[in-house]
């Protein structure tokens, strides 16, 4: 019974630990405005509390609603360019804009039409600059 559950917390441990002996299997970059690539932030997977910072920049955009706006009237220089990359997947980016209260962003990649959708995020936009500027 011992040797079972001494087995069992075995196996629980690695898969927490996972993310930290492969730090390059989720990576995440914060870049400022778009098209400026200058790198404001890259984590990786090579500490518990650099993972709970990148799921937490990916909860800013699973938490959201699409919005119903014209593309047209998103910002012409969004604040910044989040990129966020898992092991055999490819990249997901969205352009972000903090919009007073509001974080609106859209997906850039080749299966957005000539007008992507926007989303609103969920997550405030004080809540968003506390994320970017955690030390």
């Amino acid at each position: 019974m011992k040797k079972a559950i001494s087995l069992a917390l075995a196996a629980l441990l690695c898969a927490l630990c996972a993310g930290c002996t492969q730090p390059d299997s989720q990576t995440l970059d914060l870049y400022q405005g778009y098209g400026n690539f200058l790198k404001l932030i890259h984590l990786n997977a090579s500490s518990a509390e650099k993972q709970e910072r990148m799921d937490a920049f990916a909860q800013v955009l699973e938490d959201s609603q699409p919005l119903d706006k014209e593309f047209s009237l998103f910002a012409y220089y969004p604040d910044y360019c989040l990129e966020l990359k898992k092991a055999g997947e490819a990249a997901c980016v969205a352009i972000v804009d903090v919009n007073g209260d509001y974080i609106d962003f859209y997906y850039t990649g080749e299966d957005v039409a000539a007008d992507p959708q926007l989303y609103r995020s969920h997550v405030t936009a004080d809540q968003f600059r506390k994320l970017v500027h955690q030390s």
